[in-house]
């Protein structure tokens, strides 16, 4: 069920019929190569949501591109607003769905570069008493079996990263005129090795991700097939539609989030 088709009649039944979940599909505007759409973080995250919903049902949120991606800004095309505004925006449309009755939120995550960004945001919702539980789920996470099955029933490089062969072969699904396979410059996703080093010391930094592939690709897209986008594509719904479900067979998440800030209120009763 998609937010933006239902009209206010359908709204009100799709709160009933989805369990009052929500998933919110997050991606990001940023190069991927030469070879694929800047939206191809947002394509995916919203594909695979909408096969899950037809699966196990929940409302889809729309397409949402404010991401973390600052390190893509040397590249035409980025959206990378600041992370005080990635918050805010975030933390009011997550509002917002709950003020249109939704107490069970899922940001599916779509983008790499969102993952630390997602969790931190999912911890904040313990600064302050709230009647709703927010999720962070990652798409792409597959089974060992689900893994194992890609590998013996397709040709695969057996090296993945970003722009690579999972995701120009979901694209290649998706709509393979969006992809120009011509337009790969072999030898891009090769890591420069520039930021090796502060790997080998288990060091972050901010300037990581540009130093080893500036080019934004990372990873042989080369054996990509539509074949195996569909395959990856149905396995992650068929993940997400699973964690749904759990999450609306669940009643103890939100219990326990109150008995957190009952414990807390408790504190500053101390005598």
């Amino acid at each position: 069920m998609k937010w933006e088709n239902l009209t206010v009649k359908q709204f009100e039944e799709a709160l009933r019929t989805s369990g009052r979940v929500c998933v919110l599909p997050i991606g990001c505007l940023e190069k991927h190569g030469d070879h694929l759409p800047l939206g191809t973080d947002m394509m995916i995250a919203r594909t695979v949501s909408e096969e899950a919903a037809k699966l196990e049902p929940f409302v889809v949120f729309p397409y949402y591109f404010f991401a973390q991606v600052s390190e893509v800004k040397h590249h035409a095309g980025t959206i990378a607003v600041s992370g005080e505004i990635q918050m805010r925006l975030l933390g009011e449309v997550v509002k917002e769905i709950r003020r249109n009755g939704f107490d069970k939120i899922v940001l599916a995550n779509g983008h790499g570069g969102n993952n630390h960004w997602l969790r931190y945001f999912v911890q904040t919702m313990l600064d302050e008493r709230r009647d709703y539980v927010v999720y962070a789920y990652d798409l792409w996470e597959l089974s060992q079996e689900q893994h194992r099955y890609l590998e013996t029933h397709f040709q695969t490089p057996g090296d993945y990263g970003h722009a690579d062969h999972m995701e120009t072969s979901e694209i290649l699904h998706i709509d393979p005129s969006l992809v120009h396979m011509d337009r790969l410059n072999p030898g891009e996703w090769n890591p420069l090795g520039r930021g090796r080093w502060m790997t080998e010391e288990k060091l972050f930094s901010s300037i990581h991700w540009y130093a080893e592939y500036p080019n934004q690709i990372a990873g042989t897209p080369s054996l990509s097939t539509a074949e195996y986008g569909k395959v990856y594509l149905e396995y992650c719904a068929a993940n997400l539609a699973k964690a749904v479900k759990r999450i609306k067979e669940d009643e103890t998440a939100l219990q326990l989030q109150q008995e957190f800030y009952d414990r807390c209120d408790e504190i500053s009763r101390i005598p």
